[in-house]
């Protein structure tokens, strides 16, 4: 058996072992650290869940070329959430939160989150769409105290996936602040949700 031969061998027994070329693992973002002063709730609120629309259940990252495919959602090939959409939120929420102290266990937040998306108006051009329904429920059972509709549009800096999910952070703590006024609000306005809340 010739050297040459062996040489040869020992190469492809080398570059099958190796395998084919490897594909890059893609880019994972999550929301971030909340920055500054939590938002307080004067009503007393125990649980916060976060639910998502079946779209958004996975850990893709999508956007929508609505200047060219207004009816296209499109998702990163190379750039992913770490988490879906709603764990994400609900974390940044729960940490975002300082709800009033209380003996009870206080009322539920529950929020369906609707759409999370990066939307381009031109190629250079986007903003991240955060839309979601609130619903706030007392301790126990199932009557709705309170409903409310939110929808944030924050600009992205770059048109690309990471300006996305720079803008999807300031969206979610945008959506905090809001939730919190919404509450206080209530706290005001409303006694017998507030007096729900308490027991």
């Amino acid at each position: 058996m010739s050297k040459l031969f062996l040489t040869l061998l020992a190469g492809a027994l080398l570059s099958a072992c190796g395998g084919g070329p490897r594909v890059s693992e893609p880019t994972r973002y999550d929301l971030g650290v909340p920055a500054g002063a939590a938002a307080t709730w004067r009503l007393h609120l125990g649980a916060t869940d976060v639910q998502a629309a079946s779209w958004l259940a996975s850990t893709a990252m999508h956007y929508r070329l609505a200047y060219a495919e207004p009816l296209r959602r499109q998702s990163y090939g190379e750039s992913r959430w770490v988490a879906p959409p709603a764990e994400l939120l609900e974390s940044v929420l729960k940490r975002r939160q300082v709800a009033a102290e209380t003996n009870g266990p206080g009322c539920r937040l529950q929020l369906v989150l609707d759409e999370f998306e990066q939307r381009f108006d031109t190629p250079q051009s986007s903003q991240v769409v955060l839309e979601a329904r609130g619903v706030l429920l007392p301790a126990r059972g199932s009557d709705m105290l309170a409903r409310r509709a939110f929808r944030i549009v924050k600009p992205a800096r770059t048109a690309d996936a990471r300006g996305g999910a720079a803008a999807a952070r300031e969206a979610a703590m945008a959506l905090a602040d809001e939730l919190a006024a919404w509450s206080n609000e209530l706290a005001s306005a409303k006694a017998a949700v507030a007096e729900r809340c308490r027991n």
